[in-house]
């Protein structure tokens, strides 16, 4: 019986482990684009719905959705929020799934 629990605290710890990123992530997105101000945060999630029918949340599965929209919004000054995204996950840049959301991003 005990050997039939511990799969399952592995599998339950590794998901909670991957919303605990998801979320650092979509703080870390919410907190530069307030930052830079609240116009530029709402123009960012309209234009997320309106090309990917998408929200920030979603942004962790599909970092290229948050490249495209900060591409085409605002061009070479994106560098300077996606700088600050990364600086906000520096820490946790070690993690697999948090360094290719910084690749993507910044493609």
């Amino acid at each position: 019986m005990i050997y039939q629990v511990v799969p399952n605290y592995v599998f339950n710890r590794k998901k909670s482990m991957i919303e605990a990123r998801k979320a650092l992530v979509v703080m870390a997105i919410e907190k530069t684009l307030l930052e830079v101000g609240r116009p530029t945060y709402y123009e960012v999630l309209a234009k997320l719905k309106e090309n990917h029918n998408c929200y920030l949340s979603d942004c962790y599965e599909n970092p290229e959705y948050l490249s495209s929209v900060l591409k085409e919004l605002y061009g070479e000054s994106r560098l300077a929020i996606i700088s600050s995204i990364e600086k906000y996950l520096a820490e946790m840049s070690t993690q697999e799934d948090i360094a290719n959301f910084i690749i993507k991003i910044s493609e």
